[in-house]
């Protein structure tokens, strides 16, 4: 005779509720995500950065931009180019290929804010730590 384990089938529904690919639950964990992301990409840069952004998140946005772009000089990264392609890197490549704009650093930080924000909202007790 089977056994059978009643435990499984809570188990999956679980795994379920925490899947990444389950975009529908996404949309609810965090809404108006994509709405925020729109506005954000339609602000001024100088509006960004002075008016919706603390210093904190300034200075965060910066040292991951400098960490992923050659530590914010185009200098260094064109001195790479050279090293890779040569002296006629500009026929091979394009220098805004491998620095990224400093605007999109500043619009992640803040997307990432309004994410904590929800999760905050949702869950005020677990998120205090």
């Amino acid at each position: 005779m089977l056994k059978t384990n009643k435990t499984k089938g809570t188990e999956n529904e679980n795994q379920q509720k925490l899947c990444i690919s389950d975009g529908t639950a996404h949309d609810l964990k965090h809404p108006f995500i994509q709405e925020f992301s729109e506005l954000l990409s339609r602000v001024p840069l100088n509006t960004l950065l002075y008016t919706l952004m603390t210093y904190q998140q300034r200075l965060l946005a910066k040292a991951i931009w400098e960490s992923e772009n050659y530590g914010g000089s185009e200098s260094k990264c064109i001195e790479r180019l050279k090293d890779i392609y040569g002296y006629r890197w500009q026929q091979v490549t394009k220098l805004s290929d491998h620095m990224k704009p400093f605007r999109d650093y500043c619009e992640y930080v803040l997307i990432l804010d309004h994410q904590q924000q929800w999760n905050k909202q949702k869950n005020p007790l677990h998120c205090e730590k």
